[in-house]
């Protein structure tokens, strides 16, 4: 009975956690990256079909190098946006960015339930709660999974089919079998939208592996990854029709050299690890959770689990370092392996000394890292909101506009056009692929050039934006 309610009241707060400016706009940190998600999910919403072909509002060609008049978005295939659609169908009180918001926070606790089942079945109970405790208050973690990103939706998916794979493993006969046939249906989708996901698989090896022998475990596993990639091969083998969708991935890998350099660690185990997610002294329980003794059925799936993510942070290098949101999908890990190093702290040594310390350095693990973390809750620039709404309200649905800022896609999500977020060649040639409108919400030499060429009819003028009809 205590189990289940520790478990309802971290479920509780993990989803309460989440809801916390539930309905902001999307021009928050990242903002960029979420309304390219939000978007797709916005032509869902208006029409079905996008879903094997998606659709955004960015026809620029600074994604992919290619002008892309028809705005496909071709990357992970949009199980999230579909999720997102029908939260907003289910709750239309809520805005289009809020329904977001709450789709990701429901899918974190999914999360966060089926991690506990994870770790409770591999462990022990109280390291699955402290797993699941962690994975629920964190407030890297918090951030992140209410955020408009597949990256929830992959950390879930990933986790329910690691469970379910778990299952089949202890299990005999059909119910193995279906069990095995689950958690390759479940995986494969946790790849559709996230191939990262792969890297995970490995924790997965070790599981087949101690349980069954190399003879019937890696066979098993093997069997696992070829039928959870199918769908993965064929979505990818479908968007090469459309590389106008396809943005440059290249730089993913290994941007300026960076693999294993010192910014490489600098970045990835001081500022995020360290610093963004355990607030710089929640890495003493990371640490202990490597050196502790054996604990469990299966004591080494949190290291493999941890090297899983080291593998994920060379092979993207350029990814990891440039964006911490790439971080946002190795927190199970970072959470069970911290959760066991947690554990050990408490039950192998002095309570009076170790108790006040397990305190004071969980205390400043979530101050230090809310410290940093709350920023990314704030909106810098609310004028891109106000002259969004402004188009929205005046403009026709139809029309393109130019929504120049710095080639982020924030301000022209917010205006509800199609068109580009960034003037990439002349205004006449601009205007020659459609644009209708130029939107600026800064009064720089080529908004004023443009304010000024009797060519062109400025719509609203005012210290905050500036809207013109260009032809």
């Amino acid at each position: 009975m205590l189990k289940k309610i520790s478990l309802a009241i971290l479920i509780v707060l993990n989803l309460g956690l989440r809801l916390y400016k539930l309905d902001s706009p999307i021009a928050d940190w990242h903002s960029w990256r979420q309304v390219d998600t939000a978007s797709v999910s916005r032509y869902l919403d208006q029409d079905l079909s996008t879903l094997f072909i998606p659709r955004y509002h960015d026809l620029s060609n600074i994604p992919s190098g290619l002008e892309n008049p028809n705005g496909y978005r071709m990357v992970e295939f949009p199980l999230y946006n579909l999720l997102h659609v029908a939260t907003h169908r289910l709750v239309p009180s809520i805005s289009f960015d809020a329904s977001g918001h709450l789709a990701s926070a429901i899918i974190s606790t999914f999360s966060l339930l089926f991690l506990f089942l994870l770790v409770e079945k591999l462990y022990s109970t109280r390291i699955a709660l402290i797993s699941a405790a962690l994975f629920a208050v964190l407030p890297f973690n918090i951030y992140y999974s209410r955020t408009i990103l597949p990256e929830p939706l992959m950390v879930a998916l990933y986790l329910i089919g690691a469970y379910f794979f778990t299952l089949s493993l202890t299990s005999t006969g059909r119910k193995s079998v279906l069990l095995l046939l689950m958690s390759s249906f479940i995986l494969s989708l946790s790849l559709l939208v996230k191939p990262y996901a792969l890297f995970f698989y490995l924790p997965l090896l070790y599981l087949a592996i101690s349980t069954l022998g190399w003879k019937h475990g890696l066979p098993r596993l093997i069997f696992l990854t070829l039928l959870s990639i199918i769908p993965l091969y064929t979505w990818r083998y479908w968007i090469t029709k459309f590389p106008a969708g396809i943005p440059a991935s290249d730089w993913l890998y290994n941007k300026d050299g960076l693999r294993f350099r010192p910014a490489w660690f600098r970045w990835l185990f001081a500022e995020r690890i360290s610093k963004l997610i355990f607030g710089y002294f929640g890495v003493i329980f990371l640490a202990f959770g490597w050196i502790r003794p054996k604990t469990g059925t299966a004591p080494w799936f949190a290291h493999f689990f941890f090297i899983s993510v080291l593998a994920y942070f060379a092979v993207f290098a350029g990814g990891n370092v440039t964006h911490d949101y790439y971080q946002a999908i190795t927190m199970p890990a970072l959470c069970l392996l911290s959760a066991i190093g947690l554990d050990y702290l408490l039950t192998s040594f002095s309570r009076v000394r170790t108790y006040p310390l397990i305190l004071l350095t969980l205390g400043l693990t979530l101050f230090l890292s809310w410290y940093q973390i709350r920023t990314y809750y704030q909106i810098n620039h609310p004028e891109i909101i106000a002259a969004g709404e402004y188009v929205d309200k005046t403009l026709p649905k139809d029309a393109r506009v130019i929504a120049p800022y710095m080639g982020d896609t924030a301000f022209l999500y917010q205006t509800h056009r199609a068109g580009w977020p960034h003037v990439t060649t002349g205004i006449q040639q601009m205007i020659e692929l459609g644009a209708d409108y130029y939107v600026s919400v800064n009064y720089d030499q080529q908004t004023n050039d443009i304010v000024n060429n009797e060519n062109y009819t400025v719509i609203e003028k005012n210290p905050a934006f500036v809207v013109v009809k260009l032809h």
